[in-house]
């Protein structure tokens, strides 16, 4: 089977490597980066189930991690929790290794098979009738100082800030209603970069992320080659609404995409079964995209899903974070 991968982010590499790793040789094929990291858009938070997956690869999970954090601090609210930071630009280097990536379109007439692993913009499976995509804006900075974890919830989305390595952070914002830089001037977080105040942006960009879910992102694989053209992680939505992590969501979604290689309804259920927790974060995003009141079932999904990070909210503080999203 002669077998093409488009898209080398985190979820393209991963499987890349795996198959690699079984004898399986596949083609790369990715658009051109201009962001100073190489990858649109950057990512650098991920859950305790990062580790294992990388293991997988064959590789050490534990050299890639940067900063391991105990808690968030939310609004001012200090919650327990289990996340890292992580080197995703140096994983994904490592898992392509030297293979060649080839720039461009893939030729579908070439190939048996292809993976539509281009994220966001699903380029090779048909468009999502009621998709939800969230544009970011995110900068990496240079300081002088400490700098403390801190997330502001808001416009249904959210601002972050997360030390790295040494004396660098990663900074953003996602929103579904403003626009996120605004967001970021009006929070005062990069008003001190400017380098004689200490601090330098490294690097800054824009993107997209997509907020569906699976449940809402079907087909999975569709005609367009001899064995079908097959999505995998954020084009077929495996990304949590309410959280809008990805990482682990995509690298197990490559795992059910081996388990299930030649049968396409076992994958769909799998996939269906193993991200069926998104269904309920994407009913209660649509909920707030439609200015429908949340009650008490809807702190429920946050309190249940948060535990994937090791966040211990109660249901009082999960209520009251769900009004600060909207």
């Amino acid at each position: 089977m002669k077998l093409a991968i488009a898209g080398t982010g985190m979820t393209g590499a991963y499987l890349f490597r795996l198959l690699r790793n079984a004898g399986i040789e596949a083609h790369l094929y990715d658009q051109r980066h201009w962001g100073g990291c190489g990858l649109k858009p950057c990512a650098w938070g991920t859950s305790s189930d990062f580790s294992g997956l990388v293991e997988l690869a064959g590789l050490t999970g534990e050299k890639y991690i940067l900063r391991r954090f105990d808690y968030l601090n939310m609004d001012n609210v200090r919650v327990k929790a289990d996340i890292m930071t992580i080197d995703k630009p140096k994983l994904i280097a490592d898992l392509v290794g030297d293979a060649q990536i080839r720039f461009g379109s893939v030729p579908l007439e070439e190939y048996d098979r292809v993976i539509d692993a281009t994220g966001v913009c699903r380029a090779l499976l048909p468009a999502i009738e009621d998709d939800v995509v969230m544009g970011c804006r995110q900068y990496l900075v240079e300081t002088a100082g400490a700098v403390e974890n801190r997330i502001r919830l808001g416009g249904i989305g959210y601002a972050w800030c997360f030390p790295l390595s040494g004396n660098l952070y990663h900074t953003g914002c996602g929103s579904l209603l403003e626009d996120p830089q605004r967001i970021l001037d009006k929070l005062g977080w990069l008003e001190n970069t400017p380098v004689h105040h200490g601090n330098k942006i490294l690097c800054q960009c824009s993107g997209n992320i997509r907020l569906t879910g699976p449940h809402q992102s079907t087909p999975f694989v569709t005609d367009g080659c001899k064995d079908g053209i097959w999505g995998v992680g954020e084009s077929i939505g495996c990304v949590a609404p309410l959280a809008g992590d990805g990482i682990v969501p995509g690298m197990r979604s490559v795992q059910l995409l081996l388990d299930s290689w030649d049968n396409p309804r076992k994958y769909r259920d799998a996939l269906l079964e193993e991200f069926r927790w998104m269904q309920d974060e994407r009913r209660v995003v649509d909920l707030m995209r439609n200015a429908r009141r949340v009650g008490m079932r809807d702190a429920l999904v946050l309190r249940r899903n948060s535990r994937r990070m090791g966040m211990n909210v109660s249901l009082k503080d999960a209520m009251v974070l769900l009004k600060k999203l909207r």
